[in-house]
């Protein structure tokens, strides 16, 4: 069977749903790649010149503890920013173009990272700014995507399954990112990524549409089985019950259980592996 037959038979909002999983996996390669080179770019390496002789190569960057720390954290100071515009952006353009976009131009940013790096850790910090800044459109996006596309039979296995593709995508970040830069350098890591998320980026574009109703190739049946199943759309002009949201406790708790969780996971992406590095002297590429 070649992949012209798959793609003509697989029905289209399981392609999507393959395809919004590499788009995250692709993000968390953009999100997480600087936590694995930093410990590379702080470090300095032992290369073995002969038999019996060894020589330290001094590391690219000598930047303080506090200065690392705000590398690190840069990424989030956009991305936290403009997470609630980016859901009027998804309803107002679509999840299609804002999903792609979003990791493209994070992709094309991350593609300069180096040589920002060699400019000085305040360009790197507004770089990684401007990164988060355009991945702030990804879960809006997303969730745009899916209200228009997952029937309700189907909408928690096709979400699930692609969310699944962000912590898919940090764990080959970690398990990858320090070998690439023992064995290459610490650049190739962002390069690698770039290349990658870009790449991806065609191919949604290609193949992605908004909605069903526009997709040149899904078949009369899938079409209609995803109108004929989809929730009660829900009028714009409705009044959101501000008000009521905010004085709701379960709305709260489920706030608090999100912000924890995030907490945890984040400052262990970003700082683990230079804890391990600095503190437990693991190796970069182990």
């Amino acid at each position: 069977m070649t992949l012209s037959n798959i793609y003509n038979q697989m029905p289209k909002r399981y392609l999507l749903s393959l395809l919004g999983f590499f788009g995250l996996f692709n993000a968390f390669l953009l999100r997480s790649n600087l936590s694995i080179a930093i410990v590379a770019m702080i470090t300095p390496t032992i290369e073995k010149t002969s038999a019996n002789t060894t020589t330290i190569i001094p590391a690219a960057f000598n930047w303080s503890t506090t200065t690392q720390g705000y590398i690190l954290s840069s990424f989030f100071y956009g991305y936290a920013f403009a997470q609630i515009p980016a859901g009027f952006l998804a309803t107002r353009f679509g999840g299609r173009i804002l999903f792609g976009g979003s990791i493209g131009l994070c992709a094309f940013l991350t593609l300069f990272t180096p040589l920002c790096a060699q400019s000085g850790s305040g360009t790197l910090i507004f770089l990684r700014v401007l990164e988060g800044l355009s991945s702030s459109c990804i879960y809006p996006s997303l969730h745009a995507i899916w209200s228009i596309w997952a029937p309700k039979t189907d909408k928690s296995k096709l979400a699930t399954f692609t969310f699944s593709g962000g912590y898919i995508g940090t764990f080959v970040t970690m398990l990858f990112g320090g070998v690439i830069a023992a064995n290459s350098s610490w650049e190739w890591i962002f390069y690698i990524s770039g290349l990658l998320a870009l790449a991806w980026t065609i191919v949604w574009f290609y193949v992605a549409t908004d909605s069903p109703s526009t997709h040149p190739t899904i078949s009369h049946e899938e079409a209609k089985y995803i109108e004929d199943n989809m929730d009660q759309a829900i009028s714009r002009k409705q009044t959101i019950p501000w008000k009521d949201i905010l004085t709701s406790l379960p709305v709260w708790a489920i706030i608090a259980a999100h912000f924890g969780t995030n907490w945890a996971i984040y400052t262990m992406f970003t700082e683990l592996p230079t804890f391990l590095v600095k503190s437990l002297g693991f190796r970069v590429d182990t």
